[in-house]
């Protein structure tokens, strides 16, 4: 095995799926009232997805090929030029390649989304239970998203304005009515409505 080569695959692979991770998280809590904000959780989607492919791509070379150093230093860019990889491999072996490729990239795609929104929802859960601060805030709009009732609040903490957009279990408030809300002191983007958290931590 090309250890240079193998080191040159993890070094991009993780460095993408990092970065991919750490601006999905940024931008996590603000995507509700700001459309910019779902593309940026997109782009880093994307991020995330060219990070697998070298990852697959380096696990494929190896299960394939048995030294990577046969196969060399393939981008997930031009794994997509198939003519150039029939002529170079042979066509059953860049086939099986390619196939390999697929089987490993998507499942790792799947569990890397999974594994972010345990995180997410963890974060959640030990902001609001350990730094979490209770707020009556007044309702500000009302709008409907399949069926279900939401309410846009607004409050201030630090000096920073939040704006949220929470479902509400209670369909009878209206604009102009109140409700109790917790968020975190850490980070005020995360907000959930008292009776929902309280309902969730049972």
């Amino acid at each position: 095995m090309n250890y240079k080569i193998t080191i040159q695959y993890l070094l991009i692979s993780i460095l993408l799926i990092g970065v991919s991770f750490l601006l999905a998280y940024h931008f996590w809590w603000k995507i509700d009232l700001n459309s910019n904000q779902f593309f940026k959780i997109v782009f880093a989607t994307m991020i995330c997805w060219f990070g697998i492919g070298f990852l697959s791509i380096l696990i494929s070379g190896i299960i394939v090929f048995k030294n990577i150093e046969k196969m060399g230093f393939i981008s997930p860019f031009s794994l997509a030029m198939n003519g150039y990889y029939y002529e170079k491999f042979g066509l059953e072996t860049a086939k099986k390649l390619k196939n390999t490729f697929s089987l490993i990239a998507f499942p790792t795609l799947f569990i890397l989304i999974f594994a972010f929104y345990k995180i997410v929802n963890l974060v959640e859960y030990t902001d609001l239970t350990y730094y979490g601060i209770e707020k009556s805030v007044k309702i500000e709009q009302i709008s409907y998203y399949k069926g279900n009732k939401r309410a846009q609040i607004n409050f201030e903490f630090n000096n920073e304005k939040i704006s949220k957009i929470l479902f509400l279990k209670d369909t009878l408030k209206n604009v102009g009515d109140f409700e109790t809300i917790i968020f975190s002191s850490r980070n005020p983007n995360i907000v959930e409505l008292k009776s929902e958290f309280e309902e969730n931590s049972k």
